[in-house]
């Protein structure tokens, strides 16, 4: 089979003949529908300094947002049917540990992540843990099925906002995840959301979504919302998902007192914060996220995608074959929503 393949430290991936997977006992062996490109896969695509946060070991088959069909179950596989067509959690929980006794195997203390310390999905067939496959309904195409994970990260977000009718939210981030965190948000009771930015091209996605839309290379953020606020004086919400360092020198002043924030996105190293003015005194609640809710947030997601309450497929401009893997590295900074691979 063909598969993307990072052999050694330094840019780009290497396409690769490779053998088709045996999937062991547990696993289920999935002929890969679709795979779309991450934040993640992007890191290590061009080798920068971010993939210092995780253990590498070479070969190294990246791809862990993904969908596809079983066509072949391990010995031990309970209820899953060849034929089934799933989408793959991430984060591959032990079930031992004591975060996981507690009812978080999201973020297990032992955990494996696929498509980075597990084989992942950059290929024509993958092997899945059957425990963190996910059934697809029928409603759900394979293309949206495999934006369930970062679309996952969306919902969970806005599960632990707390969002109540008639809030203001404030989005930093309109890509993929901020794209699905609009719907949510609007969905959630919202009054207005604002979108914030620096690429024109995903403001104006989310402009079609239903955000009031702000790019802080060409407008004052704290002016701004502060005007959209009113007597509020700020943001009863904000979702920080853009994991860009410089946020952070204006994100407190967005949010208003005893407002909530809820942070997503992971940044290349610290930021300086002042602890005492930006949150203390003016109450704010602060909430970090790290994957999703193993199956509530899944649940969740599959009822509002299977009754077309927010649309996935419209996240969607670019599709390739793992055969033009570099332009598809190169369109994802360019005019892109979610880009995927059709093996």
């Amino acid at each position: 089979m063909k598969a993307l393949v990072k052999t050694q430290a330094g840019p780009c991936l290497a396409l690769r003949e490779v053998d088709i997977p045996k999937p062991e006992k547990k696993e289920v062996l999935i002929k890969v529908k679709s795979v779309a490109i991450c934040g993640t896969d992007i890191h290590f695509y061009h080798w920068d300094s971010a993939v210092s946060n995780f253990p590498v070991q070479f070969p190294l088959l990246l791809g862990h947002e993904c969908s596809g069909e079983i066509v072949e179950l391990g010995e031990e596989v309970e209820g899953f049917s060849i034929g089934d067509h799933i989408s793959v959690e991430t984060h591959i929980f032990c079930g031992r540990c004591y975060q996981c006794s507690l009812g978080n195997p999201h973020n297990c203390q032992e955990m494996d992540l696929f498509g980075i310390t597990y084989p992942g999905a950059f290929a024509e067939y993958a092997r899945v843990p059957a425990k963190v496959a996910f059934r697809l309904l029928p409603e759900v195409s394979d293309e949206e099925g495999s934006l369930f994970e970062p679309a996952g990260l969306a919902m969970r977000i806005i599960d632990e906002a707390r969002i109540s009718a008639g809030d203001l939210v404030v989005i930093l981030g309109c890509g993929p995840i901020g794209l699905a965190a609009i719907q949510m948000a609007r969905i959630a009771g919202a009054a207005r959301v604002i979108g914030i930015d620096i690429n024109d091209f995903r403001l104006e996605m989310a402009r079609h979504f239903g955000a009031v839309i702000l790019n802080p290379m060409k407008e004052d953020m704290v002016q701004r919302v502060s005007q959209i606020a009113g007597r509020r004086g700020g943001a009863d919400v904000l979702l920080e998902i853009s994991g860009a360092p410089a946020a952070f020198e204006y994100l407190f002043d967005l949010v208003r007192r005893e407002g909530r924030l809820v942070v997503a996105g992971l940044l290349p190293g610290p930021v300086k914060v002042n602890v005492t003015k930006d949150i203390a005194l003016k109450g704010i609640g602060i909430r970090g996220i790290f994957g999703r809710k193993i199956w509530e947030t899944w649940e969740h997601l599959s009822s509002l995608v299977e009754t077309r309450r927010i649309d996935l497929s419209g996240i969607i401009t670019h599709r390739f074959p793992l055969t033009e893997h570099e332009e598809a590295f190169r369109q994802v900074h360019e005019k892109a929503g979610k880009v995927l691979f059709i093996p």
